[in-house]
């Protein structure tokens, strides 16, 4: 019965990431103090950079300032574009966005790793790209 219980819980969280409910809504500049935890991150996107000729081909969105002095970095694995009707690369250099899921580190720098555009808002426009 706890399992069963435990496994509805982990549904409804993933639906609420889906359609953009996070506990916590946080600055680009704050992402540190959340590591390992849901939330959506908002700010601007300073520099992209999708690399196609890796073996993952990973898309890479900048917060604040281009690489290497971004203060967050959202990453799209080349698997999960095809969810994408869009170049996020492209489309979504120089706005204001938010986005949701969990803050991890990578070489001690936070990223998130997102798989949907559904966990992408744009801030000024309040619809989903």
């Amino acid at each position: 019965m706890k399992t069963w219980i435990a496994g509805l819980i982990m549904i409804i969280s993933l639906f609420a990431v889906e359609a953009g409910y996070a506990q916590v809504r946080i600055s680009d500049e704050d992402v540190a103090h959340y590591v390992n935890q849901q939330v959506t991150v908002c700010g601007k996107i300073a520099g992209t950079y999708y690399d196609s000729t890796s073996k993952r081909k990973p898309t890479f969105l900048n917060f604040r300032y281009p690489h290497p002095d971004e203060t967050f970095t959202v990453v799209i694995w080349g698997d999960d574009r095809k969810h994408f009707s869009y170049a996020p690369e492209t489309y979504l250099k120089n706005k204001q966005i938010c986005v949701t899921g969990k803050i991890i580190l990578f070489h001690n720098q936070p990223e998130m790793i997102i798989t949907s555009p559904a966990q992408i808002e744009l801030e000024n426009e309040n619809a989903k790209p």
